[in-house]
C-alpha cells in the first residue's frame, strides 16, 4: 500500500534495488531509533513483503509524534533510497529533529 499524505512516512513500495547499494546515514540509523520508541497500531492478517524479499511485521507503527509507518521504513531507506520520494525524506528529516534523533 502506498500513502504518500502527511499522516504516513515511508509508506512505499520499492521496484527494486537501490543503484547505490547499502545506505548507512543519519536518516537510515535515526528511522531505525524512531522505531524502536515506536507503538503497534492497525493490525493485518498478514505482512508486506519487500520487492527484494524483506517482510514486514503485521501491522503498522505510530511513532513518536502520531504519524503512521511500518516496520520497513529504516529499510527501505537503507536499500532502495532511490525510490524513497523526496517528500519522505523531508519527513524523515522532520521527525528527526523533533524527537533528537540527529546522528552525527
Amino acid at each position: 500500500m502506498i500513502n504518500l499524505d502527511d499522516k504516513h512516512v515511508l509508506f512505499i513500495e520499492p521496484k527494486g534495488p537501490s543503484r547505490h547499494g547499502r545506505v548507512d546515514d543519519k536518516l537510515t540509523l535515526g528511522m531505525e531509533a524512531l522505531l524502536k520508541d515506536a507503538k503497534p497500531c492497525q493490525d493485518y492478517m498478514g505482512f508486506h513483503r519487500c520487492c527484494c524479499g524483506e517482510r514486514s511485521e503485521t501491522h503498522d507503527l505510530t511513532l513518536p509524534d502520531g504519524s503512521i509507518t511500518n516496520s520497513l521504513a529504516a529499510h527501505y531507506l537503507r536499500y532502495h533510497r532511490d525510490e524513497v520520494p523526496r517528500a519522505e525524506l523531508a519527513k524523515v528529516t522532520v521527525l528527526l529533529r523533533l524527537h533528537g534523533k540527529h546522528l552525527k
